[in-house]
């Protein structure tokens, strides 16, 4: 994942990418982040970011008919006789909310971006439309969640040496990658993921079970079988039946006389 990151060159699209590999994130969440989220004192100097909002782009007819209650912000759109409009609002579920630590990499590069963004501002400040969010376009807007697909997907058409998955895909590989590290701590990676449950969390990541227990399976046979231990005891093997020689007597003492003489021949053969 490290190999992918690294190879990134558009700077929304790393970003983008690198808080959704940290935070296993949907693009919604991920275009949903504002400055104010960030807390680069946080957790003792560790660095925070907050997930309490996502970006969608909703059609105006279902909007019209819900209402906004749980709308923050409906962004601008010029585009004439459209359908749809691009609004921020917040998580649907309390778990969804939830604060994601910082790692270092990531906290440097949020604050080259900051500067970045400042910078931007700078050049052309009557034309700059702040939209207030992290994610911006060099003029200002909001980046939605669809053109961070599309800049994923034109990267990976420019790089076939890595594996072709949808956006979503780095949610399911940044969870599974921390359970696999954290060696199945189920408990602190859904703090991360913001699953409902436990139980949601693992019956959505079983392979991962599947395959530590395979692991393990394997570690148990290398260590309880060493060599120099007893091997498995074969099954005795059932022996022939025997008779006495005085009980052998005691038959032939009442046997017909032509039994008699076949065991006298077998007795001399």
């Amino acid at each position: 994942m490290w190999a992918a990151l690294a190879s990134m060159e558009d700077p929304i699209l790393h970003l983008a990418v690198h808080l959704t590999l940290v935070g296993a994130l949907r693009e919604g969440k991920v275009a949903g982040l504002t400055p104010e989220d960030l807390d680069f004192e946080g957790a003792d100097g560790t660095g925070t970011f907050r997930i309490n909002k996502c970006m969608q782009r909703v059609q105006k007819a279902s909007l019209a008919k819900t209402g906004k209650g749980c709308i923050l912000q409906e962004f601008e759109d010029k585009r004439e006789g459209s359908t749809t409009t691009l609004v921020l609002k917040k998580t649907k579920t309390a778990s969804s909310n939830r604060t994601i630590f910082m790692t270092a990499v990531l906290k440097e590069e949020l604050k080259h971006w900051l500067k970045r963004l400042e910078m931007d501002e700078a050049v052309e400040p009557e034309r700059y439309r702040n939209s207030g969010m992290l994610l911006r376009l060099p003029n200002g807007l909001a980046v939605e969640p669809i053109l961070i697909r599309k800049k994923f997907i034109k990267w990976q058409d420019e790089h076939p040496e890595f594996t072709r998955i949808v956006f979503h895909g780095l949610r399911h590989s940044s969870a599974t990658y921390q359970l696999m590290i954290s060696g199945g701590d189920v408990k602190a990676v859904q703090g991360t993921t913001g699953h409902a449950s436990a139980n949601l969390l693992v019956n959505t990541y079983a392979h991962i079970q599947q395959d530590s227990r395979k692991k393990l399976g394997k570690k148990f046979e290398e260590g309880f079988y060493k060599s120099g231990t007893t091997p498995v005891q074969a099954a005795p093997v059932e022996a022939e039946p025997t008779i006495s020689v005085s009980a052998l007597l005691e038959l032939l003492k009442d046997a017909d006389p032509s039994v008699k003489a076949q065991l006298r021949l077998a007795l001399l053969t």
